[in-house]
């Protein structure tokens, strides 16, 4: 898989790069179809409501392909293209789990159907967007507890529809057919079984895919010619702003038993809900680069609340405030923007210990903002956090840590400042910098990263340990590009050296533990060059020098796991860079990893039992890692 994924995202570039012998603006108003594989990773979430299983919550992980077909509808006015896209996909994820040495787990995807809303500069030949819709997932699952059959789910399976974010690019090769790549992370709401002995147990689910299609246009392919402006000027996104958005949002709070208070376990709570927020932020606009900063304050009813093991259990997160860079390119009067920054949300937390409190953690995102007068625009914007949240550092509870995640989608309008009229745009700027070639630089970066632990084999009555750092990094970059007309495309490497750090520990009991150490990724980038500014996506490999541990205290313990590996995954992102001279550049990106789960077992080797007919073999524990970061970097040409 992972030297299919290498291909994949390495054909993107190139082939879309040796196909471009096309010079004339490129039409894409108009009906298509589109036939396209991929690489997808599910992760489901296990409840244990009601203690069950010692109230253990369990994440599996999956990966696997994908194929379907799509139908979709492009509109384009000037340089802005605008289109709606239906995908249908059958997809090979399935996974089994012995957990406990007792249950089998049967945790399968085969279906996903998205209907999704797209917005993006239509450059010459080549369209960059950002995309929202809704998922439909139809999931395949059973736990049979092979010693007491009474206490089984056997049929898990649900069909649920979800929330999809994503962006990508497209790149004509001739009138009729093109080739993309895209990224989609859909997000799905609970579903809840109650088995035979009337314990319930409740699942949430994330799907991410990395698809490569080749699409065929429909109809008329010069339809729309007169609607194309192949250069001129952006509008001017410089200056005050304020502004106003509705959405809706999903947090899920964790809690952690570390020092086996109740049960020693950890518990999600899935929070969902909509959202209002307010904000104000001032930008700076170089030709077709605007940079900005902006503040948010955001209200939400992100509150949920379960009697688990007859206790009631309490969660919210209903107002954050945030800090963020937008770094986006404008392109007659809409602007496609990357964000990042720090948010902090008052959350409750009441689930066998109170940690509750304030959290603060990474955000990125990505959004589109389009005049529609001199003065008021229109923007839609997705965003993730991850947080580091609380311990016992913090609070006052039993041995208790939570942690927490934030996705929301939004919408609303912003007002522009000033005493005069503001300019509006037309068309694309001309590429102005010529990108081709090597180069090499600088980084400094800030990272989120969250370390699992996966206790499947019950060797400490299970249970998932999700250990959140927050940190920042030095590194550097190389890459060369090529450049056809106002399409970039090319290889990048870069490294960096983290200081993120974090550990839950109970005294004398245990210690779940996570650091990154270093972190490289190899990734192919293509994107849109307008006037000195560069747009691109990003996609590759990656690998992170992880630094996990479940350890027993006082240390040395032999019954301890060291769950530490240079992880292999994939790597996804949004990036733009501004040519400073003809051999200095600045750039900013956001990325998304996430790594193989591996199995780990003690040193030496201990024995875990199982059923009849079953060998439960070694005791293992599973590790994983995941994070999200926000680069700034100086390049050089060679």
């Amino acid at each position: 898989m992972r030297n299919t994924l290498l291909c994949a995202t390495s054909a993107l570039a190139l082939s879309a790069g040796a196909l471009s012998a096309q010079e004339n603006q490129h039409t894409w108003h108009g009906p298509y179809v589109s036939s396209q594989i991929g690489l997808t990773q599910h992760a489901a979430t296990y409840e244990d409501v009601d203690y069950d299983w010692y109230g253990s919550t369990l994440d599996l992980l999956s990966q696997g392909g994908s194929a379907g077909i799509g139908l979709g509808y492009n509109f384009q006015s000037q340089n802005t293209l605008m289109g709606v896209q239906a995908d249908v996909s059958a997809l090979g994820n399935s996974e089994e789990t012995i957990f406990a040495a007792d249950v089998q787990i049967q945790n399968d995807l085969d279906l996903v159907v998205k209907l999704q809303g797209r917005v993006g500069h239509a450059v010459d030949n080549t369209v960059i967007y950002a995309s929202a819709g809704l998922a439909y997932a139809n999931f395949e699952r059973s736990w049979i507890e092979f010693n007491d059959v009474p206490d089984s789910w056997p049929d898990l399976g649900d069909e649920k529809i979800g929330v999809a974010l994503g962006f990508g690019i497209e790149r004509a090769i001739n009138e009729r057919f093109s080739v993309s790549g895209a990224f989609t992370s859909s997000l799905f709401g609970e579903n809840t079984s109650v088995n035979e002995n009337d314990f319930p147990l409740r699942i949430n689910d994330k799907i991410d895919e990395l698809t490569f299609a080749i699409n065929y246009k429909l109809g008329n392919v010069g339809n729309a010619a007169d609607s194309v402006t192949l250069a001129g000027s952006p509008a001017s996104f410089a200056g005050a702003y304020g502004g106003a958005r509705i959405g809706g949002g999903f947090a899920d709070i964790a809690t952690s038993d570390i020092e086996y208070d109740e049960h020693g376990g950890t518990y999600d709570i899935g929070n969902t809900g909509g959202l209002a927020a307010v904000s104000g932020g001032y930008s700076w606009q170089l030709g077709a680069t605007v940079v900005g900063v902006e503040t948010q304050l955001t209200f939400s009813d992100l509150a949920e609340s379960y009697e688990v093991d007859s206790v009631l259990a309490e969660t919210a997160m209903e107002q954050s405030a945030s800090i963020r860079t937008r770094a986006g390119m404008a392109v007659g009067d809409t602007m496609l923007y990357v964000l990042g920054g720090i948010t902090a949300a008052d959350v409750e937390s009441m689930n066998g210990g109170d940690t509750s409190g304030t959290y603060t953690g990474l955000t990125v995102g990505a959004g589109v903002e389009q005049f529609f007068t001199d003065r008021m625009s229109w923007t839609a914007e997705g965003t993730y956090t991850l947080f580091d949240g609380q311990d016992d550092a913090d609070t006052t509870d039993n041995g208790y840590y939570s942690t927490a995640d934030l996705t929301t989608v939004a919408a609303g309008v912003n007002y522009y400042f000033g005493a005069q009229p503001r300019k509006t745009g037309s068309g694309a700027m001309a590429a102005a910098h010529d990108w081709s070639g090597g180069y090499y630089g600088a980084d400094i970066a800030a990272l989120a990263n969250v370390g699992s632990v996966q206790d499947s084999d019950y060797y400490d009555f299970g249970g998932s340990f999700d250990v959140v750092s927050l940190g920042a990094g030095l590194g550097g970059h190389a890459g060369y590009n090529w450049q056809n007309g106002s399409f970039v495309y090319g290889a990048l490497l870069d490294i960096a050296a983290y200081a993120n750090d974090e550990s839950q520990t109970a005294d004398n009991y245990r210690e779940v533990a996570s650091s990154i150490a270093a972190m490289g990724t190899l990734r192919a980038r293509a994107g849109i060059a307008s006037g000195n500014s560069l747009l691109y996506t990003t996609a590759g490999l990656g690998v992170v020098q992880s630094d996990l541990s479940y350890e027993y205290l006082p240390t040395p313990n032999a019954s301890s796991f060291d769950l530490s590996e240079t992880r292999l995954g994939v790597v996804v992102g949004l990036g733009l860079e501004h040519a400073l001279s003809d051999q200095m550049s600045f750039k900013v990106e956001t990325l998304y990893f996430s790594s193989d789960a591996d199995d780990y077992a003690q040193d030496p080797v201990q024995t875990c039992g199982g059923p009849d007919g079953f060998d439960g073999g070694d005791c293992e524990m599973t590790g994983q890692d995941s994070n999200v970061s926000v680069k700034a970097g100086l390049s050089f040409k060679f």
